[in-house]
């Protein structure tokens, strides 16, 4: 009996100074820029025309797609819906945007480049597009004393592991004529995790969608300070010049104060006709 203590305790002396055996890393990205410039050479446009916005905006959104849509730490369809979602709700909220459109995912896998995103636009009638895209990493490093348990026949140990994760998730709006970038709103999230072999995914899976909830968080509150912002910066900044469409005066609140105005001629002058007849 003392030699098989003896035994085991020799067994996590050696585990306790192995410390780690293995490490892997995985994980998944939507490139922006491969999109973008698919040849590899990033072109500058910042010298080029200034962009010319007509306002209210026709505003399309779109996600960016993989480049290993099948791997596991992936977005499903619905999260990448959900995500579009925040977006357009900050998009919405914005009186100089006229409407949004969503544009499907396969739309974008067909080609790259500023000319597919040109041929998109024009099909949909659009004046910028706000491109999505993420980078998602996992590091998990398998450590033989995350987990230990006491048996009837002594003392067993099973190797569990701990994650790391972090996502990065960007929005950048473009305006398609001039192919120059008005803003971009970054996010990031983190989270970890301490699990088994055997409970290894459903784990994981639950601090990747709280990685990515908490990125998405930060993205959206930083992408609602550059739309709040961005009509100052094309005054202040002279960042875009900009025309109205037929209808639109640039100022939403003028024209409520221009129908409370009338309203109240349209019963003075009712008052006035009242006060003759009589």
């Amino acid at each position: 009996m003392k030699f098989y203590l003896k035994l085991v305790s020799l067994v996590l002396l050696t585990l306790m100074m192995s410390g780690c055996l293995h490490q892997s890393r995985s994980g998944v990205t939507s490139s922006l820029l491969d999109f973008l410039y698919p040849e590899g050479k990033v072109v500058d446009h910042s010298q080029d025309a200034i962009p010319h916005l007509r306002l209210p905006l026709r505003v399309g959104l779109a996600f960016v797609p993989e480049d290993n849509p099948q791997s596991s730490s992936s977005l499903t369809a619905v999260e990448k819906s959900n995500l579009l979602k925040n977006v357009a709700a900050s998009f919405e909220a914005r009186e100089y945007v006229d409407q949004i459109e969503v544009i499907p995912e396969l739309y974008l896998k067909q080609g790259k480049g500023f000319t597919a995103l040109s041929q998109i636009a024009k099909l949909y009638a659009l004046d910028v597009v706000a491109l999505v895209s993420y980078d998602h990493v996992e590091m998990r490093e398998e450590n033989a004393l995350a987990l230990s348990y006491w048996t009837i026949v002594g003392a067993y140990l099973l190797p569990g592991e701990t994650s790391d994760l972090q996502t990065f998730v960007d929005t950048a709006v473009f305006d398609v004529e001039s192919r120059q970038l008005l803003f971009r709103a970054p996010g990031i999230g983190k989270a970890d995790a301490i699990h088994s072999f055997a409970g290894a995914e459903r784990t994981i899976a639950k601090a990747r969608n709280l990685s990515f909830s908490r990125a998405v968080t930060q993205m959206t509150q930083n992408l609602d300070a550059e739309l709040a912002s961005f009509k100052d910066k094309v005054k202040t900044q002279k960042a875009a010049t900009v025309s109205y469409r037929p209808g639109y005066s640039g100022g939403g609140s003028a024209s409520i104060y221009g129908l409370i105005l009338l309203m109240f001629l349209l019963r003075f002058a009712a008052v006035g006709r009242g006060d003759g007849k009589s």
